[in-house]
C-alpha cells in the first residue's frame, strides 16, 4: 500500500514522513519507525501500531479510534486534540507527550508510562489506567469520570480542577499531588496514599475509604459512605 509516495506496512521506515490528512484506517504499521513523522489530521482508526516508534511524531487532531498501540513509543509526541477513544495503549511510552484536549475515553492505558505528560483538559472517562505511571503529569481540568486507576502512580501530579467522579483509585499513589478543587465524589480511595496531597476545595461526597487510606497530616475525611468493608 502506498500513501503520498510512502510505502505503508509493518516494519517500514517512515521517520520524518509527511502523512498529513491521510486515510490510514486499518493499516498495519506494527514495529514501524515513525519518529518525527507528521500525521496531523490523519485517520488511523482500527490501525495496528503495536511496538511502533512514534517519538516526537506530530499527531494533532489525528484519529486513533480503536487503534492498537500497545507497547508503542510515543515519547514527546504531540497528540493535542487527537481522538483516541477505545485505543489500546497498554504499556505504551507516553512520557513528556502533549495530550492537551485529547479524547481518551474508554482507552486502555494499563501499565503505560505517562511521566511528565501534559493532559490538560483531556477526556479520560471510563479509561483504564491501572498501574500506569503518571508522576509529574499535568492533568488540570481533565475528566476521569468512571476511570479505573487502581494502583496508578500520580506522585506530584497536577490535577487541579479535574473531575474524577465514580472512579476507582484504590491503591493509587497520590503523594504530593495537587488536587485543588477536584471532584472526587463517589470515588474508591481504599488503600490510596494521599500523603502531602493538596486537597483545598476538594469534593469528597460519597467517597469510599478505610483505615488503609493515608490522608495528609491533620486532614479529616468525611465518613466512607457506609462502605468500609471493601468487599
Amino acid at each position: 500500500m502506498e500513501v503520498r509516495g510512502y510505502e505503508i506496512g509493518a516494519g517500514v521506515d517512515l521517520a520524518g514522513a509527511d502523512l498529513t490528512d491521510s486515510d490510514l484506517r486499518s493499516v498495519d504499521l506494527s514495529g514501524s519507525w515513525l519518529g518525527g513523522a507528521v500525521l496531523s489530521g490523519s485517520d488511523l482508526s482500527d490501525a495496528r501500531l503495536i511496538g511502533a516508534d512514534l517519538r516526537h511524531a506530530i499527531c494533532r487532531d489525528t484519529v486513533f479510534a480503536d487503534a492498537d498501540l500497545h507497547h508503542a513509543n510515543l515519547w514527546s509526541a504531540d497528540l493535542s486534540d487527537a481522538r483516541m477513544g477505545g485505543a489500546m495503549l497498554s504499556r505504551a511510552w507516553l512520557g513528556s507527550a502533549r495530550l492537551t484536549g485529547t479524547d481518551l475515553r474508554s482507552a486502555d492505558m494499563g501499565g503505560a508510562w505517562l511521566i511528565a505528560a501534559d493532559l490538560t483538559g483531556a477526556l479520560l472517562g471510563a479509561s483504564i489506567l491501572a498501574g500506569a505511571s503518571l508522576t509529574r503529569t499535568c492533568m488540570r481540568d481533565c475528566d476521569l469520570t468512571g476511570a479505573f486507576a487502581g494502583g496508578a502512580d500520580f506522585r506530584s501530579a497536577m490535577l487541579n480542577g479535574a473531575t474524577i467522579r465514580a472512579a476507582n483509585l484504590s491503591g493509587a499513589i497520590l503523594r504530593g499531588a495537587s488536587l485543588i478543587e477536584v471532584d472526587l465524589s463517589l470515588t474508591d480511595l481504599v488503600g490510596a496514599d494521599l500523603t502531602d496531597a493538596q486537597l483545598d476545595g476538594v469534593v469528597l461526597d460519597g467517597i469510599r475509604h478505610d483505615d488503609t487510606t493515608i490522608w495528609p497530616d491533620g486532614f479529616e475525611p468525611p465518613s466512607s459512605g457506609g462502605l468500609d468493608d471493601h468487599d
